[in-house]
């Protein structure tokens, strides 16, 4: 079925850029491709067996389905679930073999309880507070508290993690402070245990070389994007998603007319307009009002107008002749002109990574397939 938006997914992009970045780590450190939220709305089904061919050998989820299609694609690497889980969601994910995470002695006697039920070990990674407080053991840790979860008999124990709450600012000196925390309680807590050691997101992976450990879990950059304006991406990272819509619809409007709901854009002289099938029910958020641009025959045309629900006004005035039916660049390249999701995030006043999945998972996709 013909749709008149779309959303495009470079394969070879994404490839590409997993293999950049796994060059980048230093021997020995493995790389956990974050795959939750559907890829950030690229296609977990489609970017995972790539991301293994380019050198993941870990995959990160947050809901069981993700797990599920990992596995049915008879992909093996380890598959860690990047937030607590309920009992119920651990019993059915144990069919997926998901390694869980554990941020608490209460979270951690729910699980081995499950593992006794079953009759097995569910692989847990120990969650340490750097500063995040979301889901982890405190700091100061309780090493007699971690000991109570090393010994329960429904659990095995098999990584510890952090999340660093500000590695993409530009103040760096808080989380040089907290990897130095991470590293003196782990060396506290567990001496010479063999355990995979893993804090390090996309951001402090590239900005903070100490924080690499045995593992990164590089989710942003991965589809192209810089985690914010403070990390700077390596030479070759590119965006993975384009989204195109189509003109259904061009009039000459006359000076003076109002256009779309609340007649918040007023024309002080005549015109070209044309009309997109999209709204906010695809993603393309109200916030983008009067605001955002789109490109036609790579040239910025300016949203006029409120965005509905699915449709989208546009001042196509400047960009020569247009007819109904060609195409229209809401994020990505076009001639010398480009639209970028942080481009959109910063209008919206929210993060690039939403803009991603929204225009994802509201959207039919295709797949342009890697070599």
């Amino acid at each position: 079925m013909y749709h008149h938006t779309r959303v495009f997914i470079d394969l070879a992009v994404f490839e590409a850029n997993l293999r950049l970045l796994s060059s980048l780590l230093p021997p020995g450190c493995r790389l956990c491709a974050v795959v939750k939220a559907d890829a950030y709305g690229h296609g977990l089904a489609q970017v995972a067996p790539l991301a293994i061919r380019a050198g993941a050998s870990y995959l990160a989820i947050a809901e069981n389905w993700e797990a599920r299609i990992v596995r049915e694609m008879e992909i093996e690497v380890p598959i860690l679930r990047l937030r607590p889980a309920t009992a119920d969601e651990v019993d059915e994910g144990l069919a997926w073999r998901i390694e869980e995470v554990v941020g608490s002695l209460a979270a951690a006697q729910r699980l081995s309880q499950v593992g006794e039920r079953r009759q097995q070990r569910i692989p847990v990674h120990l969650s340490l507070d750097v500063g995040i407080s979301r889901m982890c053991f405190p700091f100061p840790y309780s090493k007699e508290e971690i000991e109570r979860v090393l010994e329960m008999p429904g659990i095995e124990v098999v990584g510890v993690m952090a999340h660093y709450p500000g590695a993409d600012e530009e103040d760096m000196a808080q989380t040089e402070q907290q990897i130095t925390q991470f590293e003196q309680g782990t060396e506290a807590l567990f001496g010479k245990r063999r355990l995979l050691f893993h804090t390090a997101n996309s951001a402090a992976g590239l900005a903070y070389p100490r924080s690499t450990m045995q593992m990164v879990r590089f989710g942003i950059a991965c589809y192209g994007y810089a985690p914010s304006e403070a990390i700077r991406l390596p030479e070759g990272i590119r965006p993975v998603m384009t989204w195109k819509s189509t003109i259904v619809e061009i009039r000459r409007v006359p000076a003076g007319s109002t256009i779309g709901y609340g007649r918040t854009c007023l024309l002080r002289e005549a015109r070209q307009i044309a009309t997109l099938p999209i709204g906010y029910a695809d993603g393309y958020l109200r916030a983008f009002s009067n605001q955002a641009s789109v490109l036609v025959h790579g040239v910025r045309c300016p949203v006029v107008g409120r965005v509905s629900m699915d449709m989208v006004t546009v001042d196509i005035s400047e960009a020569g002749a247009v007819a109904v039916g060609e195409e229209t660049i809401l994020l990505g390249q076009q001639g010398q002109e480009v639209i970028t999701a942080e481009e959109l995030a910063r209008l919206a006043q929210t993060i690039h990574y939403e803009i991603l999945c929204l225009a994802g998972q509201c959207n039919t996709r295709e797949w342009l397939a890697a070599p």
